[in-house]
């Protein structure tokens, strides 16, 4: 190192020594740089992006990706790419069906408006109307002719499973939080949505493969749990506030809940099959078809909470055996196909075998006198 830059470095140790700088300068950089470092770390998400994570959640529900294929989902972002989410794009998914490439932004636009409703018991009405809307497909899907039918109605039956779970949850919140009037409002709604949903799913079954039954009987007793629930919150309010709701319609719900439930799983027929390794039979007890055929059989508000009770037991075992019902009748009907199929080999076998022992004993051209066509 030369002279002259040893000067210097002897000039600035000098300077820094003779610096002293002011403490309050010294207090507000010191501030500022920790302001700054502050800002560079993670920070609690603001209330407005926990509203929008939430919406974005609504929008992109992990269930939905389980039953749209990959090629729709590309289809649809490149829609959503194209469209921007315009109002026309929304407007064209508002009348797609199952199986259409805007339907799930159909059903993304409705869980979206029911994230943005304000009141618990809007929510809840806003979600009503949209298990309405599968119903009413449904019913389509069931009536076309489609190749595709089969997958398009288990679809729906995913989806309707879903949303009488919600109802569910959200008739307990409204419960809890709202006045016996609007409770009690909410309450008939869903009861008589959820019996709706068994019955349409019930006529849905009918045109499933056996193998396909148990997810619609999933579906139809998640939704018979719903309607339980709507009762039982209708059997509180009336004790909370007597004459909120007469006696005997509490008697009336429960009856049309019970032949929601018969009709459901056949319990209008006797139930005499094996659930048990020993073979015995299984029998639901005469109270679902007790209430299902005496609507004045629950006259008292005393005996509606044991009612109740023995009500819901009984569904809960009702759609139970008949989940063993379909997964016999899916068994069956695989042994069957196998059964088939191999019979249809035996007899290409046998077949084969005839053929082999016509050619084996048939008499050579030498023999006849014959001679070969080739001569």
């Amino acid at each position: 190192m030369n002279k002259e830059a040893t000067k210097q470095l002897d000039k600035i140790k000098l300077m820094r020594q003779s610096i002293k700088p002011d403490a309050a300068w010294v207090r507000n950089t010191r501030a500022t740089i920790l302001m700054q470092v502050k800002n560079t770390l993670p920070t609690k998400k603001d209330a407005l992006g926990k509203r929008l994570e939430q919406i974005y959640g609504f929008l992109f529900p992990q269930e939905m990706f389980a039953w749209i294929s990959r090629p729709v989902l590309a289809g649809l972002s490149l829609v959503l790419v194209i469209a921007g989410g315009s109002v026309m794009s929304v407007s064209a998914a508002e009348k797609s069906m199952p199986g259409d490439l805007l339907y799930g932004l159909k059903l993304a636009s409705e869980q979206a408006r029911i994230v943005l409703t304000g009141p618990k018991e809007d929510k809840l009405k806003l979600k009503t109307e949209y298990t309405s809307r599968r119903i009413d497909e449904l019913k389509q899907v069931v009536g076309a002719q489609d190749d595709g039918k089969k997958e398009k109605v288990v679809q729906v039956a995913e989806i309707l499973k879903r949303d009488v779970k919600t109802l569910k949850e959200q008739l307990n919140d409204v419960a809890k939080n709202s006045s016996p009037d609007a409770a009690t409002a909410a309450a008939k709604m869903v009861d008589k949505q959820s019996n709706e949903v068994m019955a349409v799913l019930g006529e849905a079954k009918d045109s499933l493969p056996p193998e396909e039954k148990e997810k619609v009987t999933d579906a139809q007793s998640a939704a018979a749990e719903t309607g339980a629930k709507a009762i039982e919150v209708l059997v509180e309010k009336h004790q909370e506030s007597s004459g909120l709701i007469p006696t005997e319609e509490l008697a009336q719900a429960m009856q049309d809940h019970a032949k929601a439930v018969t009709d459901a799983t056949q319990l209008d027929q006797p139930l005499e099959f094996a659930t048990g390794a020993s073979g015995t039979p299984s029998m639901v007890s005469s109270t679902l078809n007790m209430l299902a055929n005496s609507p004045t059989a629950s006259s008292t508000i005393d005996q509606m909470p044991e009612l109740l009770d023995k009500m819901k037991d009984e569904t809960t075992q009702a759609f139970a055996l008949q989940k063993t019902m379909d997964q016999l009748a899916a068994a069956s009907s695989s042994q069957t196909g196998v059964t088939e199929a191999d019979g249809g080999v035996a007899d290409a076998g046998s077949a084969t075998s005839a053929d082999s022992g016509d050619t084996a004993t048939a008499p050579s051209s030498s023999e006849t006198g014959t001679p070969p066509e080739s001569q």
